[in-house]
């Protein structure tokens, strides 16, 4: 027990500082994203700012190559803007990943993850498992809605013939609700529609989570057709799976590169 405290107390105090600004930024955005769905641009600057001085004293130092820190952040910044520019990504996603390539441009001295791997670009590490935390979001809410469609709930039986693929997806990122307690967007958003003639109800994959001025006429429109359930899309926000992904990369360290090189070592 001791000899884990020593540990821990002998971190690098610049690799500390850098921890410690990651999972303060992350957890109480996080918490603000949960809450809101809105983060001021301010919290990146500042931590980015933080990060970029750091980053500086240790390119001065030579304990950070200039080369080092310019692939993180050229990597974080290309994944980060292409996923923006796909729709996959939010703004705030967007600025979570480039600060925090800022503040972790290489794997922290002195911190050895479990599995002991790690990419040799930090950041993409970060990303592998927050991915990893977001897919197992969906297989939580998969099994949630299996056991409740196995105690006999119907489901689906106000939408007519959707294929199986449909509900599948479906029941990996959506719960069908009581239309009463939605709360709308932006941290619900309707899975389902009605027809140009309004009378029959149909399921969609992905919601336009663009247009909350939208989604609020299809919840009117459903409940006067009289509709009493409604399956919504249940999402967590990314910058949660971010927060969790930095943390498992910490102390588990990348999941997803462990398993390939298994995999390629059989």
């Amino acid at each position: 027990m001791t000899s884990n405290r020593r540990e821990v107390f002998s971190l690098d105090p610049i690799v500390f500082t850098r921890i410690l600004l990651s999972l303060v930024m992350l957890g109480y955005t996080s918490w603000v994203d949960m809450r809101t769905r809105e983060i001021y641009d301010l919290i990146w600057l500042v931590f980015g700012g933080l990060g970029l001085v750091i980053d500086a004293y240790e390119v001065y130092t030579g304990a950070l190559p200039l080369w080092g820190l310019g692939v993180s952040l050229a990597f974080s910044a290309a994944v980060s803007l292409l996923l923006g520019y796909m729709g996959l990504f939010g703004g705030a996603d967007v600025f979570a990943f480039i600060t925090m390539a800022i503040l972790n441009p290489y794997k922290p001295r002195g911190v050895n993850p479990w599995l002991g791997l790690v990419s040799i670009v930090y950041p993409l590490s970060l990303f592998s498992n927050s991915a990893l935390a977001g897919v197992s979001f969906a297989i939580v809410l998969l099994l949630r809605n299996l056991l409740v469609s196995l105690r006999g709930r119907q489901l689906f039986s106000d939408y007519g013939t959707s294929p199986l693929w449909r509900r599948l997806v479906l029941m990996a990122t959506g719960v069908k609700v009581d239309i009463r307690s939605v709360r709308g967007p932006p941290f619900q958003y309707p899975l389902e529609t009605l027809s140009d003639g309004g009378t029959e109800r149909r399921l969609i994959v992905m919601p336009d989570i663009q247009d909350d001025d939208g989604a609020e006429e299809v919840f009117r429109r459903l409940k006067e057709h009289g509709a009493a359930e409604v399956w919504v899309s249940q999402t967590l926000p990314f910058l949660l799976f971010i927060f969790i992904g930095y943390v498992v990369t910490l102390v588990i360290g990348d999941i997803a590169l462990y398993s390939l090189v298994g995999l390629l070592s059989l």
